[in-house]
C-alpha cells in the first residue's frame, strides 16, 4: 500500500505556568492508504496533540509531516489550510456542528469554505447510508447525540478526503450509536478504502484496527496485534 501520511521526528511542547510540558517527543510513524490506525492512551498522553499536528492544525516545534508527499509545515498557513480542507476530514468528540445551520448545510460546509459546487449525488449517498435523509433540514439542537455525530461524519467524508482524523469519536455516544459508527467506519474502509486515524480511550476500536499505537508521556509505540 502507498504511504499517505509520513511523520518524521515530531516534537511539541507547551509552557504551563513555569513548567515545560513535552506533549510529543520525537514521534515518527507512517500511515498507509486504506489503513485504520488507532492510537490509544490516557488523557494528557499527547494523543489529541498528535492528531492536530497530523491535520495541520498545530505547528510542531520540530520535525516533518508529509501528507501525500507534501510537507505541511513547509507551506504557508493559507496553503496548509487549503490542503487540510481538501485532503483531511475531521471528526470530533463534541461534534463541532454549527447550531444555526441545518444538517445539510453543516455537511456542505467544507464545499462552502473551498468555494466549490455541491456534490448532491455524494450528499444523498451519505445521508442514506448514515440514516439522515429525514433529518436533512433539522438543526443540531433537534438531533440525538448519535445523529449529531453521524452529521459530523457525513461532513468529514463529503469531499472524499485522503484521510479521516477522529478524536474520541464515540466519546459522547451511547453503546448502540458507538457500535453503528464503528460499523460504518469498517464498511467505508472495506468498500472504499477510506483511511482513518482514530485517537481514543475506547478499546472497542481495536477490534477493527489494522495498526495500533499506544501513546504514553508524549511517546508513541506500536502495539503488537494478536
Amino acid at each position: 500500500m502507498d504511504r499517505i501520511l509520513t511523520v518524521k521526528n515530531i516534537s511539541k511542547s507547551y509552557k504551563i505556568g513555569n513548567a515545560q510540558v513535552h506533549a510529543l517527543k520525537s514521534t515518527t510513524l507512517e500511515i498507509k492508504k486504506g489503513e485504520i490506525v488507532v492510537v490509544i492512551g490516557k488523557s494528557g498522553s499527547g494523543k489529541s496533540t498528535l492528531l492536530n499536528v497530523l491535520g495541520g492544525l498545530i505547528v510542531p516545534d520540530s520535525g516533518e509531516v508529509l501528507l501525500d508527499g507534501k510537507n505541511l509545515y513547509a507551506l504557508s498557513e493559507k496553503e496548509r489550510a487549503r490542503i487540510r480542507n481538501q485532503k483531511c476530514g475531521f471528526i470530533y468528540q463534541n461534534f463541532n456542528l454549527i447550531n444555526e445551520l441545518s444538517v445539510i448545510n453543516n455537511i456542505r460546509l467544507p464545499f462552502d469554505i473551498a468555494g466549490k459546487p455541491y456534490n448532491t449525488k455524494r450528499e444523498k449517498e451519505l445521508l442514506d447510508i448514515l440514516d439522515l435523509g429525514k433529518r436533512r433540514n433539522f438543526y443540531p439542537t433537534q438531533l440525538s447525540g448519535g445523529e449529531r455525530q453521524r452529521t459530523a461524519v457525513a461532513r468529514a467524508l463529503l469531499m472524499e478526503p485522503s484521510i479521516i482524523l477522529a478524536d474520541e469519536p464515540t466519546g459522547n455516544l451511547d453503546l448502540e450509536s458507538g457500535n453503528k459508527l464503528m460499523a460504518f467506519v469498517k464498511r467505508t474502509n472495506r468498500e472504499q478504502g477510506q483511511t482513518y486515524v482514530i485517537v481514543t480511550h475506547d478499546l472497542e476500536w481495536l477490534k477493527i484496527a489494522h495498526t495500533v499505537y499506544r501513546m504514553s508521556d508524549g511517546r508513541l509505540e506500536q502495539e503488537v496485534q494478536r
